[in-house]
C-alpha cells in the first residue's frame, strides 16, 4: 500500500464513499482536537514521523488554525488542500465557499460530520448546560455566537443525512439563527483522494519538505 490519508473525522463518510473500492490506508482524528491547534499539529507530526512504506501521504485538513503549519514530510510526497478549513472541500471549491461567504459573513457551516462529532455545537452546549445551568449557558452561547446570522447545512448525500439535518435544525433553534440548506459538491474531495493534485488547489510538498503558512495563500 503506497497511499495514506490522514483526515479529520468530520469528512469520514464523504472520504470513505469517494474511496470505495480503492486500497487506501485511512487514519481519522477526532474533530475536537481542532480546539487545540498546537496539540493537533504535534499529533499530526508524530503520525507523519512514524510512517514507513508510503510514497504519498495526503492530509485531509486545511491550515486549521495553523495546526498544519510547519509540518514536515518524511520519505514521501505530502499533499494538503490549499484551504483554511474543510468547508471548501464540502462545497466543491474555494470559489464556492467565497461566494457563500460574501452572501453572509456570519454563517455557521454544518454538515453530517459536524453535527455528529464529539465537539459539535449541541454536544458542547449540553456540557455547558450541565456545568453552569440553563441561564448562564444561554448567556454564554448568546455571546459566543452573537456574530452569526445563519446556519448553513451542507448536504453531501451520506447515509442517515435526514437525522443529521434534524440536529442541524436544532442547533439553529438553540442559537436563534436562520437555518438554510444547500447542496454540497464532492468533486474537491474526489480530487483529494484520486488526484490529480494541481498546485492551484493543493500544496504538494516533496520528501523531507515542510508546509509553510504562506503556501495557503491563493
Amino acid at each position: 500500500m503506497s497511499l495514506k490519508i490522514i483526515a479529520c473525522e468530520v469528512m469520514k463518510e464523504e472520504l470513505l464513499g469517494v474511496a470505495s473500492g480503492r486500497d487506501i490506508d485511512f487514519e481519522f482524528l477526532p474533530q475536537g482536537k481542532h480546539n487545540y491547534p498546537d496539540k493537533l499539529g504535534q499529533e499530526l507530526q508524530g503520525i507523519l514521523d512514524g510512517l514507513r512504506g508510503y510514497s504519498h501521504v495526503i492530509l485531509a485538513f486545511g491550515l486549521c488554525g495553523n495546526a498544519t503549519k510547519n509540518l514536515r514530510a518524511g520519505d514521501f510526497k505530502l499533499t494538503i488542500p490549499r484551504v483554511h478549513d474543510c468547508i471548501p472541500l464540502l462545497l466543491g471549491s474555494q470559489e464556492s465557499y467565497d461566494k457563500h461567504h460574501r452572501e453572509e459573513v456570519g454563517t455557521l457551516y454544518l454538515s453530517c460530520g459536524w453535527t455528529n462529532s464529539e465537539g459539535s455545537v449541541l454536544g458542547e452546549y449540553k456540557r455547558t448546560l450541565e456545568k453552569y445551568g440553563a441561564k448562564k449557558a444561554a448567556r454564554i452561547y448568546d455571546m459566543m455566537y452573537s456574530g452569526y446570522k445563519r446556519v448553513l447545512f451542507i448536504r453531501t448525500g451520506v447515509a442517515n443525512e435526514e437525522n443529521y439535518l434534524k440536529i442541524s435544525k436544532e442547533i439553529g433553534e438553540l442559537l436563534k439563527l436562520d437555518h438554510q440548506i444547500i447542496q454540497g459538491d464532492l468533486t474537491y474531495i474526489e480530487r483529494l483522494v484520486n488526484g490529480p493534485w494541481p498546485d492551484g488547489e493543493f500544496i504538494n510538498i516533496p520528501a523531507y519538505g515542510s508546509i509553510e503558512e504562506s503556501y495557503f495563500m491563493r
